[in-house]
């Protein structure tokens, strides 16, 4: 399959102490990230200095500015500058719209990742980083879930290691692809076996341990995403075919998928009756109320940061107890955006997304990756907002950054091997 692939004329560049310290600051807040705000911040403080001090100095030359993505840069542009304009027409407070605005930032980090990470070797370094988080957070999330466990902890959640579930989900559905692809790249019969059993693990722990239904829809699209990457149009069928299959079958053989399945469709169905508030009821009253909101104003919408003020006004008028409380957002990116910022606020959105996508470049393993994790995200922003939430939201961020660029040739090869 395409998405095992290696390149085959994998090169690394010539880098000097700060590129270098750059990179593995970045690497450390990429992989971070998944369990730590903290760290994570200060990771980025530190990764944002070593940048401008590699940008300021003779280092700067080994950038790959060859392979900058431009488009993307001028999409990122058009999709911050408009939401800067709707804070012209807001009516929330002017520190809730910057606060708003400045929520979106962490697109902003693609462009130094992708200047930072040109060679070979700092990406796959990244990729081994965030897959021994990975392996570390499955052995314990599996750990946890032990009933003798279990039983002294009766009051914790103990299979959530990562943030949260839809981020170790989510985290997890990237590593068994990932793991199949170390699987495929081993020379060793023993180190094939170990990934591929990594690969069921981490599948296993979706299906039957980590409850976040986003790491269901993120997995599904990576089987999707992997053989359209292999046979086109016609690997997208198949791809499609595949998945149907597979989320059948899960839906039989586990009851963990099949309780928060039907979970879901009972509380999509009765929220309008029921007296406490519920996940998925939640969202559709969210989702009712919004449409309303973009009807109202569609082209321009509501103005930067008014979303939490605006559904308040609304839902109070009509309900009480939970349903006229308010919230944040819609949990549907699209729909936030269309309701912030209008139809032209979206078609930026949709356009940094497309920009994005063709970025990645799909000869090799990682500009594969980055697309099939860009999908999954788009997927699964339709059911909450993955863009802006700060661990899902950085994660596709270093994904994409670190990975999606083609390679920038170099000096030495690196040796990389070819498994196809």
């Amino acid at each position: 399959m395409a998405i095992l692939t290696s390149p085959a004329n994998a090169e690394t560049l010539p880098h000097g102490p700060w590129l270098a310290r750059a990179q593995g600051a970045a690497i450390f807040t990429g992989s971070v990230n998944l369990f730590s705000t903290a760290l994570a911040n200060f990771g980025l403080v530190v990764f944002l200095l070593l940048f401008l001090c590699v940008l300021v100095g003779p280092e700067r030359r080994s950038l790959a500015w060859s392979t900058f993505p431009r488009w993307v840069a001028l999409a990122i542009g058009l999709y911050l500058g408009w939401q800067a304009i709707g804070i012209l027409y807001t009516d929330a407070p002017l520190d809730y719209a910057w606060e708003s605005l400045y929520a979106d930032r962490k697109i902003l980090y693609i462009l130094p990742l992708a200047l930072l990470f040109g060679a070979e070797a700092p990406r796959r370094s990244f990729l081994a980083a965030f897959m021994l988080v990975n392996v570390v957070a499955l052995a314990l999330s599996f750990g946890l879930a032990l009933p003798a466990v279990h039983s002294l902890f009766p009051r914790r959640m103990p299979t959530n290691v990562l943030h949260s579930h839809a981020t170790q989900a989510m985290s997890f559905a990237m590593a068994c692809f990932l793991s199949l692809w170390y699987a495929s790249q081993s020379p060793d019969l023993r180190r094939r076996v170990v990934f591929l059993l990594l690969s069921l693990g981490f599948l296993l722990n979706i299906v039957m341990v980590t409850t976040g239904r986003s790491g269901y829809l993120a997995f599904l699209v990576f089987v999707v995403v992997a053989f359209g990457l292999w046979r086109g149009l016609r690997g997208v069928l198949i791809g499609l075919a595949a998945a149907s299959l597979i989320a059948v079958g899960v839906f039989q053989l586990s009851s963990t998928v099949r309780e928060r399945v039907m979970q879901g469709v009972d509380e999509a169905s009765t929220y309008m009756s029921v007296k406490q508030v519920n996940s998925l009821g939640e969202r559709m009253l969210l989702y009712h109320t919004a449409l309303e909101m973009v009807a109202q104003h569609p082209l321009l919408g509501t103005g930067t940061g008014s979303f939490k003020g605006q559904f308040a006004a609304l839902v109070s008028q009509r309900y009480t107890g939970w349903k006229a409380a308010s919230f944040d957002d819609p949990h549907n990116q699209y729909l936030f955006v269309l309701v912030e910022n209008g139809a032209i606020g979206l078609a930026t959105f949709l356009f940094l997304l497309l920009c994005l996508y063709r970025a990645c470049d799909k000869s090799t393993i990682y500009g594969q990756m980055a697309a099939a994790s860009l999908l999954a995200w788009s997927a699964t922003s339709l059911f909450s907002g993955h863009f802006r939430t700060f661990p899902e939201g950085h994660m596709i961020v270093f994904v994409l950054g670190v990975l999606m660029t083609p390679l920038q040739a170099g000096a030495a090869p690196s040796g990389a091997r070819n498994p196809a």
